[in-house]
C-alpha cells in the first residue's frame, strides 16, 4: 500500500485587510459539478492509522494561470474533486494549503489571502492549526463519475516577485476500516510578475535577446542628448527609470544594464533552484 509522506509547512500570521463591499460581494462564476459544503465544527478529524493512495477519488485544481500571474492581483481558480470508481464515496474532507514564496533576497513576510466561495459569500480558507487538520470543506457522498467543485481566490497584500504554490488533497475513511484513511493529493505552482511583466526566464517570443555586454549601434555621446529618446523596457519599472530612458544615458548605461541583466538571469536561477520537491 503506498502512504503518503507527511508534509510540514511552517505558516506565519499574515495581515488582514479590510475589503471593499464589492469584492465582498461580487460571486464567481458558476461551478459545474457537485458543491462542497463547509466542514462545520467537527473539531479534530479522526486519526487515520493507515493512509492509502486512492485509485479513484482525484483532486486537481482548474484555470489556474498557464504562466504567470499579478501577485497583488485577484487569481481565481476551480478546486476540483472526481470519484472514477464504481461506487460512491461518503464523506470526502477537501484541503487546500498555500504558499507565496519571493525571489527579492528580502527574508520579511510575504501576506496573503486565500478564500473559498460557500453559501453566498467569501471566507477564508483555514490554516492546518484552525481546526479539523486544515480541512476547509466536505463532500457529504459523491458518486461514480461525478465531481464536486469549489470556486478559490487568492492574493498577495504585498507586490513582490516570487512564485505561489499550492497542495491539493482529500480524505476519506475506509467504510470497512475505520482506522484506514483513502486520499489523493496534487500540487501546483505560478509564478509572481509585479506589474505584469515578463516572467523571469521567459522571454518575448518574439524578441531575440542582446548578448551581454554588446553596446548599442549608436550609443549615446557623452554630454549630448539623443536625438530619439530610447524606450522603456518590456518588464516595466520606476518613474525613474522611465524619466532615465526619455532623456537619454551616458556612456556608462549599456555597462549598467548588461550588469542588470545578468543580476535578473541569476535571481531567474534561484525562483528554479527554491521550489520544493514533490512528493
Amino acid at each position: 500500500m503506498k502512504r503518503f509522506p507527511r508534509r510540514a509547512l511552517a505558516t506565519l500570521a499574515a495581515g488582514t485587510v479590510a475589503l471593499p463591499a464589492l469584492l465582498l460581494a461580487a460571486s464567481p462564476a458558476h461551478a459545474a459539478g457537485l458543491p462542497i459544503g463547509p466542514v462545520g465544527s467537527v473539531g479534530e478529524l479522526p486519526d487515520c492509522e493507515e493512509f492509502g493512495s486512492s485509485e479513484t477519488v482525484s483532486v486537481w485544481l482548474e484555470d489556474i494561470p498557464e504562466e504567470h500571474t499579478s501577485p497583488t492581483a485577484w487569481t481565481e481558480f476551480t478546486y476540483s474533486v472526481h470519484n472514477g470508481g464504481e461506487e460512491p464515496v461518503s464523506d470526502v474532507y477537501t484541503r487546500l494549503e498555500g504558499w507565496y514564496n519571493a525571489s527579492d533576497g528580502d527574508d520579511s513576510a510575504f501576506p496573503f489571502e486565500l478564500q473559498w466561495y460557500v453559501d453566498g459569500s467569501w471566507r477564508g480558507v483555514p490554516f492546518e492549526s484552525d481546526g479539523a487538520g486544515g480541512y476547509f470543506g466536505l463532500i457529504d457522498e459523491l458518486p461514480p463519475g461525478e465531481s464536486a467543485e469549489a470556486q478559490i481566490r487568492t492574493r498577495a497584500l504585498a507586490d513582490r516577485p516570487g512564485w505561489f504554490e499550492a497542495w491539493s488533497r482529500v480524505r476519506y475513511y475506509d467504510p470497512q476500516n475505520a482506522g484506514l484513511c483513502w486520499g489523493s493529493e496534487r500540487d501546483e505552482d505560478w509564478a509572481l510578475v509585479p506589474g505584469a511583466g515578463e516572467a523571469p526566464g521567459e522571454p518575448d517570443p518574439g524578441e531575440e535577446p542582446a548578448e551581454p555586454g554588446t553596446p548599442s549601434e549608436e550609443p549615446n555621446q557623452p554630454g549630448v542628448p539623443s536625438d530619439e529618446p530610447n524606450e522603456p523596457g518590456p518588464q516595466g519599472g520606476s518613474d525613474d527609470a522611465a524619466e532615465l530612458a526619455e532623456t537619454g544615458g551616458s556612456d556608462a548605461l549599456p555597462v549598467a544594464a548588461a550588469v542588470g541583466g545578468a543580476a535578473l538571469v541569476a535571481g531567474g536561477g534561484a525562483v528554479l533552484l527554491a521550489r520544493r520537491a514533490r512528493a
